[in-house]
């Protein structure tokens, strides 16, 4: 699956009407609020992510996994080509290799093509025809994920070839130990020379081939050390970041599972992903369906690209009056387009997520038909807060998560 993904991926471009079919709704709603974006500033992004060859991949760990569903996070090796073109003309680029994951999700219980019908008016369809809609009577609801789908995926970069990194050591080691054999023989090889020695020479050039041969070995080496003592700065760099994703993994599963018994913990973060991107990449936050605070004051216009760096780190999680919040923090890394420039960087992102404490829980497939309580109009209330018809405010926070504060770190 998750190749397949990955070649949907390169088939489908951000800006395309075509999401990847293993998408899940979050995921090709983000995806399209995205493409919207980049055509308003005048941006065209072109990815592919090739799969090394020979090929690498597997499973990253073991992942949550439980009656209802299981959840993996495949990995694979890919060399990944970013393009940022600003009116035609290719303003930054990124060719590097990565290591793509995916938050790739099953449910047990769940057959997409299964026969089903209506709740409303009774006509017959199926599961997966009736998450957009009854095509007979128009009723929208609130449908659960119909799975297996990839809710999510992000990439980190992937340490470069071990021989490649020590190419310019050794190549430097070469030169300079080469020139220091020639300059440290000149004088004695210069006086053979003169007296008709051309032997001198010879050996002069054999010395020096030896003094390269040397400084390539010398050179690996300083390039072996260099890369040890980086490795063991960035690990413990990285120990902050470590802990903090051990304190998500734990505290997540220990508050959540008191309200829900199957809660995951790595499909909530693939959730919690999909819902900034919305988030960011909506032009109207006012009538944005997962966003339920105070307006914004960050701007977050020009904000083109993200992707998740693999750090969360949960603030809190406390219940009040009967819902769940939750505070945490995202790192994302952030490609943007102001005045026609691309520019890139790290950002945190602050927020608070809530849902009902009593929030049905998905045992198979769920639906429930949206009916504005005002004017009766049916609409799709998981992309749009206010009812198209009459204007009146609709919340999904009895049945989903919502972001009720949002600011920039």
């Amino acid at each position: 699956m998750n190749g397949k993904f990955i070649t949907q991926l390169n088939a489908s471009p951000i800006d395309s009407e075509d999401a990847p079919k293993l998408c899940s709704a979050d995921l090709k709603y983000s995806r399209m609020l995205q493409g919207k974006r980049l055509k308003a500033k005048g941006v065209t992004l072109t990815v592919t992510h090739e799969p090394d060859d020979p090929l690498v991949s597997g499973v990253s760990w073991k992942m949550d996994s439980d009656a209802r569903y299981i959840t993996r996070l495949p990995f694979t090796y890919v060399n990944t080509k970013r393009d940022y073109s600003v009116d035609g003309r290719i303003n930054k680029s990124f060719d590097k290799k990565e290591i793509l994951y995916s938050y790739i999700v099953w449910n047990r219980a769940q057959q997409p093509d299964a026969p089903y019908s209506c709740p409303n008016c009774g006509g017959a369809t199926t599961l997966g025809n009736l998450t957009e809609g009854c095509k007979f009577c128009g009723t929208r609801f609130i449908a659960s994920e119909l799975y297996p789908k990839a809710i999510n995926y992000y990439t980190l970069p992937a340490a470069q070839e071990l021989l490649k990194r020590l190419k310019p050591f050794a190549i430097v080691g070469a030169i300079a130990m080469a020139a220091f054999g020639l300059v440290y023989n000149f004088r004695d090889v210069s006086a053979g020379i003169a007296s008709g020695g051309i032997l001198s020479l010879i050996g002069w050039l054999f010395y020096a081939a030896i003094a390269a041969v040397v400084g390539t070995f010398l050179g690996y080496v300083v390039g072996v050390f260099s890369i040890f003592f980086e490795m063991i700065v960035r690990a413990i760099a990285s120990i902050p970041d470590i802990i903090k994703y051990g304190t998500a993994k734990r505290r997540l599963p220990n508050f959540m599972r008191r309200y829900s018994p199957d809660f995951s913990s790595d499909r909530f973060v693939g959730k919690l992903i999909s819902m900034l991107n919305i988030i960011v990449y909506s032009e109207d936050i006012d009538n944005c369906a997962l966003y339920c605070g105070k307006p914004i004051v960050d701007n977050l216009s020009d904000i083109i690209d993200m992707s998740y760096n693999g750090i969360i780190d949960v603030r809190e999680c406390v219940e009040k009056s009967g819902y769940l919040y939750i505070n945490l923090n995202m790192d994302m890394n952030v490609v943007s387009c102001k005045d026609g420039k691309i520019s890139s960087g790290s950002r945190k992102f602050c927020m608070t997520v809530c849902r009902s404490a009593s929030a049905p829980e998905d045992y198979g497939f769920n639906v429930k038909a949206i009916k504005c309580h005002s004017c009766g109009g049916s609409f799709d209330a998981t992309k749009e807060k206010h009812c198209p018809f009459c204007s009146t405010e609709y919340s999904i926070k009895d049945y989903d998560w919502v972001v009720t504060d949002f600011k920039l770190g």
